[in-house]
Parts: C-alpha cells; sequence; structure tokens
C-alpha cells in the first residue's frame, strides 16, 4: 500500500495560541502502515498545550517499537488502547509535579493504519472520518453532553450539533486514571480517504462539505482547502488536518 499525507494546523483567527498537537508516524508493518493521530489540548495558555504535546510525544514513544509484536499477537487494537492510557498517566503525573497545570487535559483521536485495516482509538471530541466516492462517515463518537445524548437516542445528530453544551467533555486525558477509552477495527478500500481533525475544523465545515473537496484535492492540498475554509468562516478555535488516501 502507499498513503499519501497531508496535514496543517494552524492558531485560528482568535486564540493567541496553538493547544494543538499531531502525529504522523509510518509503521514497519506487513503491506505497510502509519500511525495517525490529533490531540486537542485544554486548561489554560501553558496547559493546554502541555497535555496535547504529552499525549502526541507518549504515543510515538510507545507505539512504533511495540507494533510488530501487536501483529503476531492479533492485539494492535487493544495495544493502541494501551498507549493512549500511557498518555493518560504521563499528564497525570506531569499534573503532580507541577501545581500549575493540575487542570490540564486533552483530547486524542489515534489510528495505526495496516494495509486495508484501521484500528482507531479516541477520547473526545476530535474526530476521524472515513471518506469513500459514495458517503462519508464518522468513525469516532463525541464524548461531550450532547454525543453522548446522541448515542442514547435523546438527541438528533442537527439537534446535537448546535447544543449549548457541546464544548462540555464527558471524557478527556488527565482528568481520571481509570480512562474509559473508545476502540473500534473497520476496513477501508484503495482511494478512500481518512481524515482526523480537531473540532476548529469540525465545528465550522460539515461532512459533506468535506466529501466534495476531497473528491477533488490531494490529501495535502485539502488539508490547506479546509484550514483556509474554517479561518475564511472566523477561525473560532485552533484548526488541525490530517489526510491520509490508501493508494494500490
Amino acid at each position: 500500500m502507499r498513503l499519501v499525507y497531508g496535514e496543517r494546523t494552524d492558531p485560528g483567527r482568535v486564540r493567541p495560541s496553538n493547544q494543538d498537537a499531531y502525529l504522523f508516524e509510518p509503521l514497519s508493518v506487513p503491506g505497510g502502515g502509519a500511525l495517525l493521530a490529533v490531540a486537542d489540548g485544554m486548561g489554560g495558555y501553558d496547559g493546554g498545550e502541555v497535555a496535547s504535546r504529552l499525549a502526541i510525544q507518549t504515543l510515538r514513544a510507545y507505539v512504533p517499537p511495540r507494533v510488530e509484536a501487536w501483529v503476531r499477537e492479533g492485539s494492535v487494537g487493544e495495544g493502541l488502547v494501551e498507549a493512549i492510557h500511557e498518555a493518560n498517566h504521563a499528564i497525570l503525573q506531569e499534573q503532580m509535579a507541577r501545581a500549575e497545570l493540575a487542570h490540564m487535559g486533552t483530547t486524542v483521536t489515534a489510528v495505526v493504519v495496516m494495509g486495508p485495516r484501521l484500528y482507531v482509538g479516541h477520547v473526545g471530541d476530535s474526530k476521524a472520518f472515513l471518506v469513500g466516492p459514495r458517503e462519508a462517515r464518522q468513525i469516532t463518537s463525541d464524548h461531550n453532553v450532547p454525543g453522548e445524548l446522541l448515542q442514547s437516542g435523546h438527541l438528533t445528530r442537527e439537534e446535537a450539533a448546535n447544543h449549548p453544551q457541546r464544548h462540555v467533555l464527558t471524557r478527556a486525558l488527565g482528568v481520571r486514571p481509570d480512562l474509559p477509552v473508545e476502540q473500534r477495527e473497520l476496513e477501508w478500500a484503495v482511494g478512500d480517504l481518512l481524515l482526523l481533525c480537531t473540532d476548529g475544523l469540525s465545528n465550522l465545515v460539515a461532512l459533506e462539505e468535506i466529501r466534495e473537496a476531497a473528491l477533488r484535492l490531494e490529501p495535502d492540498a485539502l488539508a490547506e482547502w479546509l484550514v483556509n475554509l474554517a479561518n475564511r468562516r472566523g477561525g473560532y478555535d485552533n484548526i488541525t488536518v490530517l489526510a491520509a488516501r490508501w493508494e494500490g
């Protein structure tokens, strides 16, 4: 397989700093693969930046040396969840060491790409989308107040998108040691596009707009176009986009 990849991150037009962090790391696995991740920090100017950076640094250090063993054991998905727990532990340890960072935290959305299979580990309201020629779908849940109500059937998707508590997270790294991590395994096809983003993009750009742009743009140009579009619409938050297409 060959992954064609693009990324962009931008502070937006309102925030003084960029508390997002991201990762694209090629992996030595059968058929080729990579680790993709985005993290959206919270907890003040320093805290959010430290938390998201710690999450990404931990994933980069933890996953590549272990992934071949996970493949042999058939435990790639469980291994990715383990890596996210390690990132959570690193953030909690940093909170204990530095009192001024006691309230920091971060989302994380991570995907191990391995040939036709995707292994997803996810906490928070950053998002992963899978875009094909005929449809686009979100492959992560939103761990926020309206997201939980949507999952339980108490809100429609349209109501959830405009809910006044959509910025209130129900899960994040750095909040509790027994962190529940969403885990998924699914397949994608040659030509499909995997897109990870923070909510600085998804709050301003609709999924159908992403799909239409993905049909005409290569991943690098797509990432740039989406970030520019979010900024044109106000850029109220930091914006990070990772896009990878599987080419045969």
